[in-house]
């Protein structure tokens, strides 16, 4: 698999995870929970994997693109909250978001 098809990969699950999760947590915590649950999820896929019979592959590679795609919104999330704590509190920021 070649960088275009992991990108592209990773959008399909961007765009499905928006459509049926469209907001996001405000507070850093729960968003990072959403990709810390997703990291789970592929380790476990990677456990059953080498532990349990059967191929895993396809079920690591979507795990792996649904972590990478609740990475992206929580970057995402995290630049919005950043540009709106500027225009509130100036270019220092609020330091109780983790500024």
């Amino acid at each position: 698999m070649n960088l275009d098809k992991v990108i592209d990969l990773v959008f399909s699950e961007l765009k499905k995870a928006e459509a049926k999760h469209p907001s996001w947590p405000e507070d850093f915590i729960h968003g990072a929970a959403i990709v810390a649950e997703e990291a789970g999820e592929l380790v476990q896929a990677s456990l059953d994997h080498v532990y349990e019979e059967g191929d895993r592959l396809e079920e690591m590679r979507t795990e792996a693109a649904q972590v990478a795609a609740m990475g992206i919104r929580f970057l995402t999330n995290l630049f919005i909250t950043e540009d709106l704590l500027k225009e509130i509190f100036g270019e220092k920021g609020d330091k109780t978001n983790g500024e």
